[in-house]
């Protein structure tokens, strides 16, 4: 037996009663009467070759078949869904929309003060800021659902286009702290100190510990955190030190607190990321231009732009 091309109205109708239980919540959502969603199930009916429903004690009551029909219409919903939701972003995108995704890093401090400057000078546009881990990010920007990220860690994929910056890592420690007198801070100078360290998985972390074992520096740990902030808060309590990204050590406030550089390489690449085959709108291009300036004041340039 053919299957006979099922149509949407069908498929919604079939949708609503197994949502709703009844043919009448089922108009209601459609906007119709009880007998156009009856006739549309039988048409529906016909046209997949088995039954759909039973009526038990007068209710209906979904066959096996129908329960496993289902499972695939809301797949298949789910992604009419997503389409809808792609084409709203195109539509907006093209009336002045500007949609971000970073990671912490930037996400939580850096970028919403940027917004907050960009959206004064762009009062019609449409702003989002999400944030997520970087490879969520990375695939935001290869599915264009969104205008601009940033990621750390990114190797040279060729479904984005990527502009790197490099920051350069401080040492955050209370302004009363022994170490505060020193311009710069040195690997030796961590020895017996108490470290505020990022979690094990971190590379920043994992690249300093490295550092400290190799030069035979023992540095003491008490408190292990996750984000930056948590970080600043705990070093201005007097806890520890702790070694930062100059834009998280800068925005969480000085006050208490003194920032020193390291007199060794320490630092993370935060990757600018575009769709490589998506042209940027002139209100992107306005908000990279911005996101250069304002990381150009932290000290911060860009070192690799591949073609």
């Amino acid at each position: 037996m053919t299957t006979s091309r099922l149509s949407d109205r069908q498929v919604q109708a079939f949708k609503h009663v197994m949502e709703s239980g009844t043919v009448t919540g089922a108009a209601q959502r459609m906007l119709t009467a009880q007998p156009g969603v009856t006739r549309l199930l039988k048409q529906l009916e016909h046209d997949v070759g088995f039954v759909l429903f039973e009526r038990v004690r007068g209710r209906l009551v979904p066959t096996p078949e129908a329960r496993i029909f289902y499972r695939e219409v809301a797949r298949v919903w789910t992604g009419i869904d997503h389409l809808r939701e792609t084409a709203r972003r195109i539509r907006e995108r093209e009336m002045g929309g500007l949609r971000i995704s970073a990671m912490p890093l930037l996400g939580m401090t850096f970028l919403p003060d940027l917004l907050a400057e960009f959206g004064a000078e762009h009062p019609d546009a449409s702003l989002e800021l999400s944030t997520y881990r970087s490879a969520q990010v990375i695939d935001e920007v290869i599915t264009q659902r969104c205008d601009v990220g940033f990621a750390i860690g990114v190797e040279g994929d060729e479904r984005v286009a990527q502009e790197t910056f490099r920051l350069e890592s401080l040492c955050v420690m209370p302004s009363w702290h022994p170490m505060a007198s020193k311009p710069v801070i040195d690997l030796q100078d961590f020895h017996d100190q108490t470290l505020i360290r990022f979690e094990r998985h971190d590379p920043l972390r994992a690249r300093l510990d490295h550092m400290l074992e190799r030069e035979g520096v023992q540095a003491r740990q008490r408190l292990e955190v996750s984000l930056a902030l948590q970080a600043t808060r705990l070093v201005r309590h007097g806890l520890g030190i702790a070694v930062l990204d100059p834009i998280n050590a800068r925005a969480f406030g000085s006050e208490g607190l003194v920032l020193r550089p390291l007199a060794f390489a320490l630092g993370e690449d935060v990757a600018l990321l575009t769709p490589r085959d998506q042209p940027c709108s002139q209100l992107t291009q306005d908000f990279i231009a911005l996101f250069r300036q304002r990381l150009g004041e932290h000290g911060q340039t860009s070192h690799n732009i591949p073609a």
